[in-house]
């Protein structure tokens, strides 16, 4: 009796890695992550024992882990992501946009990076006026009170809006996703988010999303002000700015 695995050992270990990786796609999608896992044996056309048998293998390595029952993002992959994210949009690409719109504004700009359910600032510009917004690099951005966090949630499906809210520990995800519905909304409509003093008061910001290679946001640009000077006006003339930053980050995606 012959061992087909033995016979063609490349097509199986193809076959199994295909699987592999396409489940692991599935999974961490907007669509699949509300799946059971019958569901996803099924979207990903194969028995239900084999979706579970793959499903245990990717946990056993890092790659899932289980929230709630269901299988979501693990440490090694939220780890590859960030690696991925850092070579596509480095620090020093966003840490240009933000010089950049310093000098058209010549208020401060911020960059974050979306990493697993939230956001990391990665680069900063400082206004050389005196009294200006201040935001530090590593600290996280609450993405339902920042105009970065909502222009980042205007873009994603309501599943994922709501892992973002759970990562910022409100209260009520989905109370608070219901307050902020008419703002996401706008800001899908306009391409750009505001912070009228939401994040901190006498602080007035601007920010638009950056786009990867599958039109979800993978980062986020932002310009912000006091707002005795960064007047509303003067704030949604920076959006111009914004926009031309993003659209040069989207495009070498």
């Amino acid at each position: 009796m012959s061992d087909r695995s033995a016979e063609h050992p490349a097509e199986n270990s193809s076959s199994y890695l295909g699987r592999l990786l396409d489940l692991l796609e599935l999974v961490v999608s907007d669509e699949g992550a509300s799946m059971s896992l019958s569901e996803l044996a099924g979207r990903a056309g194969m028995p239900v024992s084999t979706a579970s048998r793959l499903l245990g293998q990717l946990r056993s390595w890092g790659f899932l882990i289980e929230v709630d029952g269901r299988a979501a993002a693990g440490p090694r992959l939220v780890s590859i992501s960030a690696a991925v994210a850092r070579s596509a949009y480095g620090d020093e690409r966003l840490k240009a946009a933000t010089r950049a719109l310093t000098n058209s504004t010549r208020e401060s700009a911020t960059a974050c990076r979306v990493i697993g359910d939230q956001l990391i600032i990665v680069a900063r510009s400082e206004s050389v006026r005196p009294l200006r917004a201040v935001n530090r690099v590593g600290e996280v951005v609450p993405s339902g009170r920042s105009a970065m966090g909502k222009a980042v949630l205007s873009l994603l499906s309501e599943d994922r809006q709501l892992d973002f809210l759970r990562a910022d520990a409100v209260p009520d995800p989905r109370a608070t996703l219901e307050s902020l519905r008419a703002e996401l909304d706008e800001a899908a409509q306009s391409g750009y988010a505001v912070d009228e003093e939401t994040l901190t008061p006498g602080l007035r910001c601007r920010a638009v999303a950056v786009l990867g290679w599958d039109g979800t946001p993978v980062a986020a640009l932002s310009v912000g002000g006091p707002a005795i000077r960064f007047t509303r006006e003067v704030a949604d003339e920076s959006v111009a700015s914004l926009r031309a930053q993003a659209r040069e980050l989207s495009s070498r995606s």
